[in-house]
């Protein structure tokens, strides 16, 4: 497979989409490999966030029970051990829907179990990387809250009709803005790793050092088309998301409008027979609460699914052609060179000492 520019990438991954999740178009079977392929971005990113909760066990100390602080100890390691599990799940996950996206599969559990070792050492990985991010921002978080608790107790003291501070409004947008900047730079690197050592360790099982040794070798041989893949994986991943709210959203309003209508025809024909008002107002709430519990968890799926297929596909391409075991995989057709090693571009043998 040749290499393949960042946006030459764009229009493979999208017949890649089709085929892995509309050819054959059955709904049971496109919906689950909807569902893994956005669980699987729930393994992306580790943020361990029960463990900030740490920070209140001085002050758990001065005013309750040893017991109390006893309890909150345990709860905390208990919901971080609890999250670690299920990030592991989904991290474990992203290994068997790469394995779908490659082999063109349509089961996830025979995939599942291929990648038990692998996908642990991955997991362990990401989680020290997110304790490290986690501590990291725990100074400046604390530091903004120090400086933001004084500015809403003074609305306190407010009188009737007095404006709240402009700084306010000003803290508060500025806290809002470093959050997502935090959170976006450290998914965005998540997944950029996510992109470049998984495919290692899912096809070769290499070593950690190896898998990142790759990536930087990537990186340093290609750092503009690096660049440009990082830009328009971001500009992608935004466009597709917009897209496919809008279209859950017209889909959601059209079906609600026209469920709605039937639902209140057939409410209004058992009214005339005598049905009570009370029963068919809570069986209305039903209806509507099971409607939207559906339509949250079962087509919202079927709009994020294929968008964030489409992403993993696209890195896939973008690596295939700088990667021949990858790239084989994903064009059958060409010459068989899987057992050249990872060099981007690169057509000689690197030597031992780079091995």
């Amino acid at each position: 497979m040749r290499p393949l520019s960042s946006t030459d990438c764009i229009s493979p991954a999208i017949v890649r989409t089709k085929l892995i999740l509309f050819s054959p178009f059955r709904m049971g079977r496109t919906w689950k490999l909807c569902a893994t392929s956005y669980l699987c971005r729930m393994g992306t990113m580790v943020y361990p966030f029960p463990l900030i909760l740490l920070a209140f066990i001085p002050l758990a100390r001065s005013s309750c029970s040893s017991i109390a602080v006893a309890a909150l100890l345990a709860g905390v390691l208990f919901a971080t051990a609890l999250y670690f599990y299920l990030f592991h799940l989904c991290s474990r996950l992203q290994f068997a829907f790469f394995d779908i996206l490659v082999n063109r599969g349509e089961f996830v559990a025979p995939a599942w179990r291929k990648y038990g070792p692998p996908s642990r050492r991955w997991t362990a990985v990401k989680i020290l990387l997110g304790i490290v991010v986690t501590f990291a921002s725990a100074a400046p978080v604390a530091a903004y809250i120090h400086h933001v608790i004084p500015l809403f107790q003074s609305m306190q003291a407010m009188g009737p009709g007095q404006q709240p501070s402009p700084q306010i409004f000003a803290a508060f947008f500025a806290g809002y803005g470093i959050i997502l900047l935090v959170f976006g730079s450290f998914f965005l690197v998540s997944s950029l790793l996510a992109d470049f050592i998984l495919p290692s360790l899912a096809l070769e099982n290499t070593s950690m050092a190896e898998s990142f040794r790759r990536m930087f070798a990537l990186i340093r041989q290609e750092p503009g088309e690096f660049a440009l893949y990082t830009v328009l994986k971001v500009g992608l991943a935004i466009a597709a998301v917009v897209g496919a709210t809008i279209v859950w959203e017209i889909a959601f309003f059209l079906c609600t409008l026209l469920i709605g209508v039937v639902v209140f025809l057939i409410g209004f024909l058992l009214h005339l027979i005598g049905v009570p008002k009370l029963i068919l107002m809570v069986l209305g709430i039903a209806l509507a609460i099971g409607w939207y519990i559906f339509s949250l968890f079962y087509a919202m799926l079927l709009a994020l699914g294929p968008m964030y297929t489409f992403l993993d596909a696209y890195a896939l391409y973008f690596l295939g052609g700088r990667y021949p075991l990858l790239g084989n995989l994903l064009e059958p057709t060409a010459p068989d060179t899987a057992s050249t090693p990872f060099v981007p571009f690169l057509p000689t043998t690197p030597s031992p000492g780079e091995l």
